[in-house]
């Protein structure tokens, strides 16, 4: 018997454990079974699981569990991701907290030996969270991206791409941190709304004249000038190209050029082209061959500029050159204005566009099998307009800048001999007088040599004076071959044979182009087959306004604390309740609370049901053959809602599956069937009836159990004595429900529609008007027709339990008594005579009072719309909120109205 009250916490350790030492996570390779594989997208070792964890593991974790008890060889590989730049600033932040240290106090292999350590104590915590939430990850088998056999692999895919020609180091104007001090890929670089302003500034003729007036958002930068671009459409400045003018406190000529990349309606249609701090300014310096000179370093400090600036932070750099300008008399204007900052993914810092040579792979070649693995349908996309996207990244992809100077990270397996390579490399010294190489050149004649570990020699020279290039890979690089890397490749293994390739990719869409596409393009590379065949992208979760989650901002939900509080299950299943395919998780407490109420729904009923097999002998069969109405009725819904539950797992929508048992097992069976089983507990039909609670209620748990495994395994453990399982001691060892089309019964259902609509009905009148719930009532059904009633009146006892109705009379052209609530279902009048059942007076004084009320949110609410305003600066979530306040405050004031006529 289950105890009275379910405790989470105590049922959530017991049951992890016995899953762990059954090995219900393991898989083996095995030949005879069909594989159903999934790679977790591997979570950074900076320790904290959050709510985007929570999210896509619980979603891979249904799929497994669910996989598993279809039959397959249902296999989650576990693993971690290095994590570059991310982990490296938690370090360092670390350092300076606790020993009041930097990394270059402490030098390249002692910081590096100091993440390991990080790594050893924090590894096995993360995936004790993991345990925690219920994921079925088999955690005696654990991949790193940087431990050995993923390193080799990482080593691998850089030689046969330097073989290919694929990778290759060049100088571009390519994405800097200041903060990280490392260079990032386009993809790595969000772009955030920030209210800046836009500056006018006067450029005055070389010749004299006034010249042309410019807007900008970064004046800053003007030291860096190399034309002033108009639109050659624009009639206002043709007679100006070729010109000259004077750059602002610099005093240097430029000349003023056509260009169709600058936007006629910016500004002044007049833009200032500083190629070396701009992507488009530099394309368009490409163009018109214009020269490159950079003015912000990689610490974010002034250079190349007048002297009174040299050495200023790039920010206040920018306020004096304003200051400066508008006591010369050439700061025209300055106005509000607001523009998307590139900004840093880690530390969302400010990104500044800098010329710098870096490792490159050419992206061409790799990307079109990828597009035509997309456009034939041979990967698939859930939901699938994903796909567009998609495809328009790859078909316009620039080479992938992969060099990062850092130091946690896969060390470019590339060694430079000092004497071959001498005027390309640059060395420095730290302050504990060890020298390191700081800066490579090819342009200056950095030799290369491709190498996993240190060469014994120069294949040149013979010397054996050899250093290893100073930049590491970027993280996404090791994390693309993940799909390949996890079963062992390049080595041909049996796993690899086996499992690859997997089954589907899970995870956020924020990252379909710095992961998936990767993924595909590596996989497709070299193995010639697609990692996965689908890709099921969730949404990122975000808090109830709709506003990223941050712990600046204060609105981080911890899972961990919610599971502690609300039990792991109901953390879980409050996810997947939202989780719409790649749709947005607006998430709070109080959706956990609602799936909380469901668990302890479920659990009550189960309790209710196994206290009332007293004197019954298990197990028992489902019976073969039903007469009673709400047998066939609850028969018929439980076989759509395990078909359709099914559906929603195939189909990589767990929203879909979760929304229907909800609703199946809580409305249909709870509420519904089993409060109408309740008057059969006592008769002969009881072991019947109990029979089709026991079994619809087990395999219900069967079909829940990947989305809430603990509360369903610790019910199904008591229920099991009673129904004929088969299969093994735990749910995932059991097969997953089938359809069964025998159980399905239109007829039934449409009769059963009926009657729960005139007893909703009757239950809204007692609601709207406060009739006391265990009050016994009187109503009156009519029609026109006695075809309509021929329910209503076979089944008339449902109604009288259900609606707590103790007299019923039912019959065509009723009269309508006096002071009377009325209803309409379908072509039935509802009548409830209120006469001693409420005060009159008393309830009509209440509507009133709710009349004027939604009178006065309808004045308030419309008013609120009619203002310009609001509807030109409110944010759409308010909008959109005060318009369904409206809507509802509309549905108000008619039921109120309606309800004052009744007691007219």
């Amino acid at each position: 018997m289950l105890p009275k009250a379910y405790e989470p916490q105590e049922v959530e350790q017991k049951l992890a454990d016995k899953w762990q030492k059954a090995k219900l996570f393991a898989a083996h390779v095995d030949p005879a079974k069909k594989p159903f594989v999934i790679v977790i997208p591997p979570p950074n070792i900076t320790g904290a699981l959050h709510m985007g964890h929570a999210s896509t593991n619980t979603l891979q974790d249904v799929l497994i569990r669910a996989h598993r008890m279809f039959g397959e060889n249902a296999y989650w590989v576990p693993g971690t991701d290095h994590g570059g730049i991310a982990t490296q600033n938690v370090i360092e932040k670390k350092l300076a907290k606790e020993e009041h240290k930097s990394r270059h106090d402490l030098g390249r292999e002692a910081f590096v030996q100091t993440v390991w350590d990080w790594y050893n104590e924090c590894g096995n915590a993360i995936f004790n969270q993991f345990r925690k939430m219920g994921w079925s990850l088999d955690l005696s088998d654990i991949r790193f991206t940087m431990d050995e056999k993923r390193a080799k692999a990482v080593y691998e895919c850089f030689r046969q791409w330097w073989d290919k020609k694929y990778i290759y180091r060049g100088k571009r104007l390519i994405n800097w941190c200041v903060r990280c001090s490392t260079a990032l890929s386009d993809i790595e670089v969000e772009h955030e709304q920030h209210a800046g302003k836009l500056w006018y500034l006067r450029y005055k003729g070389e010749d004299g004249s006034d010249g042309i007036v410019i807007a900008t958002t970064r004046p800053e930068t003007i030291y860096a000038d190399a034309a002033i671009a108009v639109n050659p459409k624009d009639e206002r400045y043709k007679n100006m190209v070729g010109k000259k003018v004077i750059i602002p406190l610099a005093n240097r000529a430029i000349p003023i050029i056509a260009d169709e990349a600058v936007e006629l309606g910016f500004g002044t249609g007049a833009l200032k082209i500083t190629p070396a701090h701009d992507a488009t300014d530099y394309e368009v310096g490409q163009r018109h061959n214009l020269p490159i000179m950079t003015v912000i370093n990689d610490k974010g400090k002034m250079i190349n500029c007048p002297e009174k600036y040299l050495g200023m932070d790039r920010e206040l750099c920018r306020k004096e050159t304003v200051k400066d300008l508008d006591a010369a008399g050439l700061l025209v204007k300055e106005e509000k204005y607001n523009n998307a900052v590139s900004t840093c993914y880690r530390c969302h810092s400010a990104i500044e566009p800098f010329m710098s040579e870096q490792w490159f792979v050419k992206m061409d070649k790799l990307a079109q099998p990828a597009i035509e693995a997309a456009e034939s349908g041979a990967l698939q996309f859930h939901p699938a307009n994903w796909k567009n996207p998609f495809l328009n990244w790859l078909k316009n992809i620039q080479d992938w800048c992969i060099s990062r100077q850092i130091w946690w990270g896969h060390r470019i397996p590339v060694w430079y001999c000092r004497h071959c390579s001498e005027k390309g490399l640059t060395f420095a010294t730290d302050q504990q007088g060890r020298e390191q190489l700081t800066k490579v050149s090819f342009e200056d004649g950095a030799q290369p040599i491709v190498s996993y570990e240190k060469p014994e020699k120069c294949p040149v020279c013979g010397g054996h004076d050899l250093v290893q290039d100073p930049d590491v890979l970027d993280t996404w690089f090791s994390s693309a071959l993940w799909p390949i890397s996890v079963f062992g490749w390049p080595e041909k293994t049996p796993e690899m044979d086996y499992f690859y390739p997997t089954s589907v990719m899970v995870t956020g869409y924020e990252i379909l182009y710095l992961w998936v596409a990767r993924m595909v393009m590596t996989g497709l590379d070299f193995t010639g087959k697609l990692p996965f065949k689908d890709v099921y992208l969730n949404g990122i979760v975000r808090d109830k306004h709709g506003q990223k989650m941050s712990k600046s901002k204060g609105n981080v939900i911890d899972p961990l604390d919610m599971t502690a509080k609300y039990g792991t299950d109901a953390v879980r299943f409050s996810l997947l309740m939202q989780a719409v395919p790649s749709k947005d998780i607006p998430y709070s407490e109080d959706s956990i609370t609602g799936a909380r109420n469901f668990c302890n729904k479920l659990y009550n009923a189960s309790r209710f049901i196994l206290m009332n097999m007293e004197g019954i002998q298990g197990p028992l069969a489902m019976p073969k053959e039903v007469t009673e109405l709400a047998d066939k009725w609850i028969l018929d819904r439980f076989a759509h809602a395990i078909k359709t539950a099914r559906e929603g797992i195939e189909k990589y929508n767990l929203a879909l599956t979760a929304n229907t048992l909800y609703h199946f097992l809580w409305g249909d069976f709870c509420d519904w069937y089993v409060e109408l089983a309740k008057q059969r507990f006592q008769t002969q039909e009881k072991e019947k009836v109990m029979a089709l609670c026991v079994n619809i209620l087990y395999n219900t748990l069967k079909a829940l159990h990947p989305l809430i495994p603990y509360i369903t395994e610790e019910i199904a453990s008591s229920l099991r004595p009673y129904v004929a399982a088969e299969g093994g001691e735990f749910l995932l060892q059991q097969a997953y429900p089938e359809f069964d089309p025998a159980l399905c019964d239109k007829e039934a259902v449409r009769k059963m529609e009926i009657i729960q609509g005139v007893t909703r009905e009757i239950r809204t009148i007692r609601a709207q008007f406060n009739v006391p719930p265990a009050l016994k009532i009187s109503a009156v059904l009519t029609a026109k027709d006695e075809a309509d009633l021929a329910v209503v009146k076979e089944y008339e006892g449902y109604i009288k339990l259900m609606a707590k109705v103790q007299k019923l009379d039912i019959g065509v052209n009723l009269a309508k008594p006096k002071q009377t609530a009325t209803a309409v279902f379908e072509n039935i009048a509802i009548y409830v005579p209120l006469t001693g059942l409420i005060d009159f007076e008393k309830e009509k004084k209440r509507l009133e009072k709710d009349l004027a009320a939604a009178k006065a949110n309808i004045a308030s609410r419309e008013a609120r719309l009619a203002q310009e305003n609001f509807i030109k600066h409110a944010p759409k979530e308010q909008i959109e909120k005060t318009k369904n306040e409206l809507a509802a405050a509309k549905v108000a004031l008619a039921q109120v109205t309606a309800s004052l006529e009744d007691l007219a």
